[in-house]
């Protein structure tokens, strides 16, 4: 996963607002008719099953299972919110 300057801004942000409790961004996945829903939290340290990944100083715990599927996504962030570009959806309701 890459991470642009305006999405590691943000988050940086959010940690910061969070403080002492949150030391990196779990991302995790649930499930969606369109494949795995991706999301975000704030997290202190990486779960079982989690790997623990420095993104440009900011630290992030990726659920295993969602390593491959996030190899060719930016995280950015667009003012009102994160986006992943370049995130896949699989599942046969999405159009």
């Amino acid at each position: 996963m890459k991470l642009s300057e305006k999405a590691k801004e943000e988050l940086i942000k959010v940690l910061e607002s969070v403080g002492e409790s949150a030391k990196g961004i779990r991302i995790y996945s649930s499930s969606g008719c369109c494949g795995p829903s991706v999301q975000m939290d704030v997290a202190n340290q990486p779960q079982p099953g989690e790997i623990s990944v420095n993104i440009d100083g900011v630290e992030f715990y990726i659920e295993n299972a969602l390593t491959e599927t996030l190899e060719e996504v930016t995280l950015d962030h667009n003012g009102f919110g994160f986006l992943m570009n370049g995130l896949k959806k699989t599942g046969s309701c999405c159009g």
